[in-house]
């Protein structure tokens, strides 16, 4: 190997991978408080946050490594939505989430706290990270575009709209049982991680509903194999 090989410049980016290596470590951050509550059976039903059923019961009855696996996903396992400035109602919605705090005080405080995390994150990869809060948080572009637009009062305003922050691809549950599974097993996460990657893009937004139970004795994925002899 030439000299000029061995010292090129290290750029941070994972063989492989589409996000650098800052960038998954603040992604991993969010993951794990998410699933935290998520995992939670005080929180777990809270529409932010609701996983579905199987898989949350699978994640919360696994090992903290597990959880910690399933947490290091290249992409966020929740989803960001920002409210149209244009519409009244979702403007209307953000006020309430603020002046109802009093129906669900300790409801409303985990969310903000959850939002106010998430929505510094996002703004700090649009910032720095052409593409990377559509690739990892599943944000439009044009919703990518609103939120930098926030100033730092609207933005903590938002992190409480009652709409912003709701698990990914519930209606998949492929997806989600693949993870846990593979989160488990403690390898061949590459496979849940090519899951969510396929369901990225408009096909996120407009998944049909899928049944799924796992096989337990086929945890992993099957390669085909020619008949025996």
């Amino acid at each position: 190997m030439s000299d000029r090989a061995q010292t090129r410049p290290q750029t941070g980016v994972h063989h492989g991978n589409l996000l650098n290596e800052g960038v998954r470590r603040d992604i991993a951050d969010l993951n794990r408080l998410f699933l935290e509550r998520a995992l939670d059976p005080a929180h777990g039903s809270d529409p932010w946050f609701a996983l579905p059923a199987g898989p949350a019961v699978r994640l919360r009855t696994a090992s903290a490594d597990a959880r910690e696996r399933a947490a290091r996903s290249p992409f966020t396992l929740f989803e960001v939505r920002v409210p149209q400035p244009a519409d009244a109602r979702s403007e209307d919605a953000v006020a309430d989430a603020s002046g109802a705090a009093h129906v669900d005080v300790h409801r409303n405080e985990i969310r903000r706290a959850f939002g106010v995390a998430a929505l510094a994150v996002v703004r700090r990869l649009a910032e720095g990270v052409p593409l990377a809060p559509r690739i990892a948080f599943g944000l439009e572009k044009a919703a990518e575009a609103r939120l930098c637009a926030l100033s730092l009062s609207e933005s903590y305003r938002v992190a409480a709209w009652p709409g912003l922050i709701r698990p990914r691809w519930t209606t998949h549950e492929r997806f989600w049982w693949t993870l846990a599974e593979m989160a488990v097993c403690g390898d061949q996460l590459h496979w849940a991680y090519a899951t969510g990657l396929c369901l990225l893009g408009p096909c996120e937004r407009s998944l049909p509903v899928a049944q799924y139970a796992p096989d337990r004795r086929r945890a992993r994925p099957r390669h085909r194999r020619g008949p025996p002899r």
